[in-house]
C-alpha cells in the first residue's frame, strides 16, 4: 500500500493499482505457517484460505464497506466474483459477472490472479456475499 496526493492505493502482483476508499485500510490478514502455505498447493487449500481472509476482512471493516474479489485470468479476462468452486486438485470454477453479463470461467489456479479490494457501499442491507464450494461444501462469506 502506498499514499499519493492523500489517497491510499493497493498494488496487485500484476501491477494493477486500486484506490482504497478514504478512511479505510486493508485489514491485516493471518500469516500462514509453512504447513498451511503448503496446503494451499491445491485449489481447495487456496480457496479455503481465501474464504477465511474474506471472513477476517468482513469482521474488521465498518458496515458501509465490503470486500470484493475480481478474478483475472491469463489473457486479461476479468470477472467480478460471486462464487468460486474447487473443480479438481488445481482447477477452479468462477461464477460471476463480466461487463454486466453473467459468466462462468474454468481456470487452472496457476493461470489466475485474484484482486481483493474494499468497496464502499451506500445501502448496508444489500451487502454482497461471496460463495465458496470447497470439498463439496458450500458456504457464503
Amino acid at each position: 500500500m502506498s499514499e499519493h496526493d492523500g489517497k491510499t492505493y493497493g498494488l496487485t502482483s500484476g501491477g494493477v493499482i486500486v484506490p482504497v476508499p478514504p478512511g479505510y485500510k486493508i485489514p491485516k490478514g493471518h500469516v500462514p505457517t509453512a504447513e498451511q502455505a503448503h496446503s494451499n498447493d491445491s485449489a481447495g487449500g487456496m480457496l479455503r484460505r481465501l474464504a477465511q481472509t474474506i471472513i477476517e476482512w468482513r469482521e474488521a471493516l465498518p458496515e458501509d464497506a465490503q470486500p470484493v474479489i475480481t478474478a483475472i485470468a491469463s489473457g486479461g479476462v476479468s470477472v467480478l466474483v460471486e462464487r468460486m468452486t474447487q473443480e479438481s486438485h488445481h482447477g477452479i470454477r468462477i461464477e460471476g459477472n463480466m461487463n454486466g453479463n453473467p459468466c462462468m470461467l474454468l481456470v487452472h489456479q496457476a493461470n489466475l490472479e485474484l484482486l481483493c479490494y474494499i468497496e464502499k457501499i451506500k445501502e448496508v442491507e444489500f451487502r454482497r456475499k461471496i460463495g465458496f464450494i470447497i470439498d463439496g461444501e458450500e458456504t457464503e462469506v
